[in-house]
């Protein structure tokens, strides 16, 4: 059996093979099957994809915890604390802006002061740091901190991404195309099989292991989307991968090969992730309002999708013209007589 308890009542533990041994830190059965779920999943990908970044968070924090020689009393409070809500991510998930930019939420809602959310951000950037240090993820993460200049997000223009996808070999252009078109976040768009897709209802799903927050998530397909997929399909009639390379699926989309074609269009440094940004400011610039933005790039908080709000001039304009109105006519009505 690959749960089992060391005594009766306590907590369960997972054997996997003759290597993995792991305590699941609950009584409960349920949660326990659940963790062996995503162990085995994790160690799967690390096994047999090669997915260093698959290194889940709490191992992650051992190591590093591990290698360091101070007591960091401090850090392992905060790491306690963190424990519940990402000990199980992955670590390439946890890097993810939307994600890092939660934690900071979730510091808010404990009613913390910035100085504490900075304590506790600077800790996730170590840990994140020593995992880049030690090859686990392919580059180290920006860890926002108050006090920063709020990074406008880095989106391309019309031509600029045409001159990219000139570049870019077959493969990794339907997957550029798609990535603007939908919003989907890179491992979301790795992860995504034939089996989840309606081309008739024009609607896919995406598994939650594919999603950062862990639960399933829908889209709709418009006409582009829906060209995109039709041809890969046309490109990888086998496999059950949308996005595959000679009969592989693709992982990982920011490559070599993706960094090449964006030397040569002149537009480095860029990132995979800026064409979700990219896909989220042509979406606002166009009259899509921040809430329909939420929905339809699952973001979590309203707060995560301010940062587009300035490039929607055309509302802001409306709304500016209705104050003045409002107050041009309370100047200009007569004042009743007592």
């Amino acid at each position: 059996m690959p749960l089992y308890r060391r005594k009766p009542g306590g907590v369960w533990w997972v054997r996997i093979g003759r290597k993995t041994r792991k305590s699941t830190k609950t009584a409960d059965r349920e949660q326990a099957e659940e963790f062996e779920e995503i162990l085995r999943r994790r160690l799967w990908r690390q096994r047999t994809l090669g997915d260093r970044s698959a290194l889940s968070w709490r191992e992650a924090t051992e190591r590093w915890l591990k290698a360091s020689k101070r007591a960091r009393k401090r850090d392992r409070e905060i790491l306690a604390w963190l424990a519940p809500k990402i000990a199980e991510e992955p670590i390439s998930a946890v890097a993810d802006a939307d994600a890092l930019e939660q934690l900071r939420e979730d510091g808010r809602e404990e009613g913390w002061s910035e100085s504490t959310i900075d304590r506790m951000m600077r800790t996730v950037r170590s840990v994140l740091r020593y995992c880049w240090k030690t090859k686990k993820l392919d580059a180290p993460p920006y860890v926002p901190q108050h006090g920063d200049p709020d990074p406008e997000p880095r989106f391309l223009t019309q031509e600029q991404f045409r001159l990219l996808c000139d570049e870019l070999p077959p493969h990794l252009k339907l997957a550029a195309r798609f990535a603007v078109v939908t919003l989907l976040r890179k491992n979301s768009q790795a992860g995504l099989t034939w089996d989840r897709i309606d081309l008739d209802k024009r609607h896919a799903w995406i598994r939650g292991e594919h999603i950062k927050g862990g639960k399933p998530f829908g889209i709709s397909l418009s006409d582009e989307a829906v060209e995109i997929l039709t041809e890969c399909r046309a490109a990888s009639p086998r496999g059950d991968a949308v996005f595959q390379y000679e009969g592989a699926r693709i992982k990982n989309f920011h490559t070599a090969a993706f960094k090449k074609a964006a030397a040569r269009a002149k537009l480095l440094p860029l990132r995979w992730h800026d064409l979700r940004h990219t896909g989220a400011s042509w979406a606002v610039q166009n009259g899509v309002t921040l809430q329909e933005l939420m929905v339809l790039g699952n973001w979590k908080s309203y707060r995560a999708v301010l940062i587009y709000a300035h490039l929607a001039p055309s509302n802001s304009a409306a709304a500016a013209q209705r104050v003045g109105t409002t107050v041009a006519h309370a100047l200009r009505k007569p004042v009743a007589a007592k």
